[in-house]
């Protein structure tokens, strides 16, 4: 009896984790402001880009898709799964009394309702002028970097203060090409990660964008007007929409 007892104990245990649902992949979602179709390697020659050709290698590359020409509008639709004329289709100033609608759940709010842990590191340009509109308050477990857009890649100021954030307060970690910094956050999320839950990471970077600044380790890697040429090459062999992919110098 104890034996049969001890065998359907082991029965049980064997049903209980073999019907354990299996958790959820982990998303993590890179968005790159102002980045040009010629400027990765797997495009353009004069381009180094390792990590990127690897992806582009073992992964998909989708060479037709749909993103607004503006920064805030691109990520709107992202975030609530809407056209941008059904959100927003203009760049929310610093001085902008605006943000996405609040009645717009986003991807990150949706996904909490199963699980997942969610974090954003890189730029938000989705309204700040009241709590509400925070990163935090829409979903995100975490947030680390700045609230509105074209900052200064080594100092975080945009006209007139310093825009650089943690959560809902200032970060003091300003003065430092912030990339670097974002690697940090970075490393804290994947270290601190629980496994048995899943993750959904939204990097939206900026380092392309304007104003055109860089550490001297990666400008050192090109010649100076090295790419031109067989950027402009490659740029000869593609048709855009001179609409679609016009650009503001600041947003």
């Amino acid at each position: 009896m104890k034996f049969l007892s001890q065998l359907l104990l082991l029965v049980l245990v064997v049903i209980a984790t073999a019907t354990k649902a299996p958790v959820p992949p982990n998303i993590v979602f890179v968005l790159v402001d102002d980045w040009g179709f010629a400027d990765v390697s797997f495009r353009n020659p004069a381009i180094k880009s390792p990590n990127f050709q690897k992806l582009a290698e073992t992964g998909l590359i989708l060479d037709r898709h749909y993103v607004y020409r503006y920064c805030s509008p691109t990520r709107v639709s992202f975030l609530t799964g809407r056209w941008p004329h059904h959100a927003h289709q203009y760049n929310i100033k610093p001085n902008f009394q605006i943000g996405t609608n609040i009645n717009m759940t986003m991807l990150p709010a949706k996904l909490k309702t199963v699980g997942y842990k969610t974090h954003m590191v890189g730029k938000w340009h989705q309204g700040f002028f009241q709590p509400k509109f925070l990163p935090i308050n829409r979903g995100f477990d975490t947030s680390s970097g700045f609230l509105s857009g074209a900052e200064d890649h080594f100092t975080q100021y945009r006209d007139c203060a310093i825009d650089y954030w943690r959560n809902d307060t200032y970060d003091t970690r300003n003065g430092t090409y912030d990339a670097y910094t974002y690697k940090d956050d970075l490393t804290k999320i994947f270290d601190a990660h629980e496994t048995q839950k899943p993750m959904f990471l939204y990097l939206p970077l900026h380092n392309v964008h304007a104003p055109l600044q860089a550490p001297k380790e990666w400008l050192d890697i090109y010649a100076a007007n090295s790419t031109w040429s067989l950027t402009m090459m490659m740029l000869s062999f593609s048709t855009f929409n001179s609409t679609n992919n016009s650009s503001e110098a600041f947003r």
